[in-house]
C-alpha cells in the first residue's frame, strides 16, 4: 500500500482536530499527512515519530496534542512500515 494512502487513513480516522467530524473536505489533513510522510524516511523510532507528528499539528494547527495522544497514531503508522 501507498505510504501516503496508509498514512491518511490513519490520520482521517483519528482526526485529531475534529474537522472532519464537523463536515470539513476530505483532503483536511492532506498537507499535514504530506508532512508525515516526509518523516517517515528520517525516523528511526516510534518515539521520534510520536514527537514528529506533534510538531506537524503545532505547525499547521497551533494544537498542542500531547505525545500520549500522538502515539497510538505513530505506532500504527511505525509498525506498518518498519
Amino acid at each position: 500500500m501507498n505510504k501516503y494512502i496508509f498514512v491518511k487513513e490513519i490520520i482521517d480516522e483519528w482526526d485529531p482536530i475534529g474537522l472532519l467530524g464537523m463536515g470539513c473536505p476530505d483532503d483536511e489533513y492532506d498537507p499535514e499527512i504530506n508532512d508525515i510522510v516526509g518523516l517517515l524516511s528520517n525516523i528511526k523510532s516510534v518515539d521520534e515519530l510520536t514527537v514528529g507528528i506533534q510538531k506537524v499539528f503545532i505547525e499547521w494547527f497551533e494544537e498542542d496534542l500531547t505525545t500520549k495522544k500522538c502515539y497510538p497514531v505513530a505506532l500504527k503508522i511505525w509498525n506498518k512500515f518498519t
